[in-house]
């Protein structure tokens, strides 16, 4: 079949070139004669973004971020991946693609269409309105091959046979080893659940932790169906790794009938009330032209999805300022209607919490974890076992899951929901209301007034506080004369809303009425924390962004909670990272989560698989100047050392620094022709897969981001620099208040806090470095504390190998060089 492009208004038209537009007739392919180029109307092009485009330039990436949302990236050659189009011709790639995405188009549902029409500007607009009226083309689907019954071998009854060299897990990975440290860990979590035993378990890169843990839990879940499993992670990512990989591997192989489940907060889940809310609003505001668009990409995967999580939709996430949109259609306790809302049957973020709640197996954050624990459980229901990854982080998210936080925005955000000023029409003039309309007028003059008390407020916040960028401070009442006025405000806020109820047409209205009656509330809660003095476990603090000042209460002892709320519910704890010891010594981690020694407590290191001695040498070079010292001197010193470590090795490197402002002063002090990748150039991401292209050798500078969860193996890393031991700021105000709080317990702060803090970070930092037993490479801890003060031997002793000092500068490049000439060889 003729593809129709007459139909669809698109029989000529300009394609872009790397030397010009030339006009085609895209039917045949080929280029338009004068009088037919003279009536082209569009120009087909690939921008990089979706800004600057003219109403004749049919830009194909704004219709591919329509089309494919979930794709990672949305350059011109991975969406032709998507659509198998060769990359092949300078214009025939546009024409091919432009074709494959209105083939896609066709055969979409004509209801999504239509909602495309209304974002998306022209030209689209007008080419979808064709698409719209054609006839809607059929979707094949091939009947899929009868299969016979399920083969199964037999059952699979302990870790032992699950990682046996014969086993199911051998038999999927041809270069599959024993790994004798995760056997361990994989019998040790096996006989925690058995004996119903707490077990925290230290297991370094390439012990293969994941399945350690999860082999046990699914065998468990097997031998009992009435038990349920939650596995908490620390980050939304390893969340995702977990249920889309590491889980229906295991499943097929061990245990098909577990019912596993993932689950995220609810503000990661699109809200279908607030979308269609939100599409009407703009449809009426000044703002629709340069907002509308934004939604495009939500479009059709809002209808593919079976989950709503917008961490899927790359294309919707990588535009700034689509992610600032994000807070009025993600789902909130605040504005959920419940059973009242016209999409309850529907509603992604309901459908994933029955889906957990039914689940033998649940894989939330540690952040959701904590939460269901404030709320007494509803969210995940009744569960026994618990496997706590990355439990290393698990106190600072509960320090700041617990944290009441005061922002100028939060308060703003309210006011423009409810009342907005300029284009917006807000929920107070939108809600049907057939009372006096003069307590309407009531509410809306209140929210003027605490508009304009708050940015009063926090502009003589900003000028009163210190200019450090994070400190603490008593009350707000000593930074403010207005903090009063917010708190009589908000109160008259929430009595005004109380009073409209009665007038308020329809019960989903009145529930959202309610949701907003109780962000006042929380607002009036977080003023009054703020402007009483702390309490002796919690700590007022401020910071100071770009654009934003936030003042925080936070709790400096979350073990109570952990050891009233959580530990009594459970039959099996186990809580496992990559760092978790200090020298061999868990004592740090178990007083800081509240883990009292009651002997129901176990603890072990799993052996790792790197041959550390053999594969990783760690230097300190004492020819620099001290990195706890002068900027200048030890940045001009530090930048040195790495030009001549590039120009010997030739290895790529990567150089961690626990400040900005010390990594700027070693990049300025850098050649100008120096081949670098430094944090804030561009996002995390693209800072990443750049650094892994690059011709060696470069460097990659990374400050906190960097120091865990980058994997760089093989070649792609082979030289680590520690800029400076990574201690805790003394200054921060958290970590102050906290050190006071020892101090008054008769225990040193920093050799109780600080070091311990010091030493897991730094190991974390080295782990970055050996990611597979082929890897081979170079640490050089440029800060000679390690070697040269007392708490630094406890420090080294955490180590995979022993620091060596090296005096002189000359002497540390060639032992570099030797080092890397003299590599072992990697296994075939």
């Amino acid at each position: 079949m003729t593809f129709p492009w007459k139909e669809l208004g698109l029989a000529e038209a300009w394609i872009g070139t790397s030397n010009g537009d030339v006009c085609y007739d895209l039917a045949s392919g080929q280029t338009c004669d004068e009088s037919a180029a003279n009536r082209a109307p569009l120009h087909v092009r690939y921008t990089p973004d979706d800004d600057g485009v003219g109403s004749d330039i049919l830009d194909l990436r704004v219709l591919a971020r329509c089309l494919v949302p979930t794709l990672s990236n949305h350059d011109l050659a991975s969406v032709c991946a998507a659509y198998a189009v060769p990359m092949e011709g300078d214009a025939q790639v546009l024409i091919r693609l432009l074709r494959a995405l209105l083939d896609d188009a066709l055969r979409l549902d004509r209801e999504v269409v239509a909602v495309l029409i209304q974002l998306l500007p022209e030209p689209w607009k007008g080419v979808l309105e064709h698409v719209l009226v054609f006839p809607a083309a059929e979707t094949l689907v091939e009947d899929e091959p009868e299969s016979g019954p399920a083969t199964e071998g037999p059952a699979i009854e302990s870790s032992n046979e699950a990682l046996a060299d014969g086993g199911p897990v051998a038999a999927a990975f041809a270069s599959f080893e024993q790994r004798s440290g995760q056997l361990a860990m994989a019998r040790y979590v096996e006989d925690a659940f058995e004996s119903e035993q707490f077990a925290l378990i230290e297991a370094g890169p390439g012990t293969g932790k994941t399945f350690a843990y999860l082999i046990p839990a699914l065998l468990h879940l097997r031998r009992h169906a009435s038990d349920r499993v939650v596995v908490s992670t620390r980050t939304k990512q390893l969340q995702e790794q977990l249920y889309a990989k590491d889980l229906p591997f295991l499943r097929e192989r061990l245990a098909p009938d577990v019912n596993v489940a993932l689950l995220k907060g609810r503000d990661n889940y699109l809200c279908l009330r607030r979308w269609h809310a939100l599409i009407e609003e703009l449809a009426e505001s000044l703002e629709r032209d340069s907002l509308l668009p934004l939604l495009a990409p939500l479009v059709r995967w809002m209808n593919d999805t079976t989950t709503g999580d917008i961490e899927e939709n790359s294309a919707f996430l990588s535009n700034p300022q689509a992610r600032g949109l994000w807070q009025r259609l993600a789902d909130s306790p605040f504005h959920c209607t419940g059973e009242f809302c016209p999409f309850a049957d529907t509603c992604f973020s309901v459908q994933a919490r029955r889906r957990a709640r039914r689940a033998d197996l649940v894989v939330v954050n540690h952040s959701l974890l904590l939460g269901d624990l404030v709320v007494g459980g509803v969210i995940l229901g009744k569960y026994a076992h618990l496997v706590v990854d990355e439990a290393h982080t698990l106190e600072s998210v509960a320090r700041m899951a617990f944290t009441k936080t005061l922002t100028e925005r939060a308060v703003l955000r309210l006011a423009d929901d409810l009342a907005p000023t300029g284009r917006r029409r807000g929920w107070l003039q939108r809600t049907p209301y057939t009372g006096d309309r003069a307590a309407v007028r009531h509410a809306e003059e209140l929210i003027r007034l605490l508009r304009l008390q708050t940015g009063k407020a926090f502009r003589q916040i900003a000028r009163r506080l210190p200019e450090e960028r994070r400190a603490a401070f008593t009350t707000l009442d000593d930074l403010t004369d207005e903090a009063a006025g917010i708190a009589r405000l908000l109160q008259q806020i929430e009595a005004a809303l109380d009073a409209l109820a009665d007038g308020i047409d329809g019960d989903e209205a009145r529930r959202e009425l309610e949701g907003y009656v109780r962000i006042v509330q929380d607002l009036e809660s977080v003023v009054g924390t703020l402007s009483r003095p702390a309490t002796d476990n919690s700590v007022h603090w401020y910071e100071r962004g770009t654009h934003l000042l936030s003042c925080y209460a936070t709790p400096l002892e979350v073990a109570p909670f952990l050891e009233e709320q959580l530990y009594p519910r459970l039959q099996t704890l186990i809580m496992t990272s990559a760092t978790l010891s200090l020298a061999g010594s868990f004592d740090f981690l178990r007083r800081s989560v509240g883990l009292s020694d009651d002997g129901r407590i176990r603890t072990l290191i799993a052996d790792s698989p790197f041959a550390y001695e053999e594969r990783m040498r760690i230097v300190v070079p004492r020819h620099l100047p001290p990195a706890h010292g002068e900027l200048t001197p030890y940045a001009e010193s530090l930048a040195a050392l790495l030009s001549a470590l590039s120009e010997r090795t030739t290895r790529n490197g990567l150089a961690l620094f626990t400040s900005y402002a010390m990594m700027q002063a070693v990049r300025d002090c850098l050649p100008r022709d120096a081949s670098v990748f430094v944090q804030g150039e561009m996002s995390r991401t693209s800072l990443t897969e750049r650094f892994r292209r690059a011709v060696p050798p470069v460097w990659l500078f990374g400050t906190e981001s960097f120091w865990e969860g980058v994997d760089f193996p093989g070649d792609e890393l082979e030289i680590l620099v520690i800029s400076r031991l990574p201690f805790p700021v003394p200054t921060d105000p958290v970590l102050a208040a906290m050190g006071e709080r020892l101090r008054h317990a008769g225990r040193d702060p920093f050799l109780d806090l600080s070091v311990p803090l010091a030493g897991l970070k730094l190991r974390q930092g080295i782990g970055r470095l050996i990611r597979t037993t082929q890897d081979h490479g170079m640490v050089v801890i440029a800060d000679q504390r390690i070697v040269t003060r007392s708490y630094g031997r406890l420090l080294a002793a955490a180590l995979p190998v022993t620091p060596e000092s090296i005096v002189e500068s000359d002497v540390l490049i060639s032992a570099a060089g030797s080092w890397f000439d003299d590599e072992p060889p990697r296994a075939s």
